[in-house]
């Protein structure tokens, strides 16, 4: 490995602190990705759906995970 490279790594292993936020990053990826599998299945289900009452409860639901998402997706954008 080049010098630049190894000095990367050393500053990372002795940075815990980024290490930390960088897992942190990470768990909230796999949620998000769960999250976008789920406003998928409902916005499936909301186009099925012919009751206007479920329906309007399964756009709340959409709504919510949608509102989530945008939350998270800002949350991995902070520096």
């Amino acid at each position: 490995m080049k010098q630049k490279k190894l000095l990367e790594k050393l500053k990372d292993f002795f940075d815990s602190d980024a290490r930390e936020r960088n897992k942190h990053k990470s768990d909230i990826k796999d949620v998000l990705k769960k999250l976008k599998k789920k406003e998928r299945q409902l916005k499936e289900k909301l186009g099925k759906e012919i009751d206007e009452e479920k329906r309007n409860r399964i756009q709340q639901k959409i709504d919510v995970v949608y509102a989530q998402r945008k939350k998270g997706i800002k949350l991995i954008q902070e520096p």
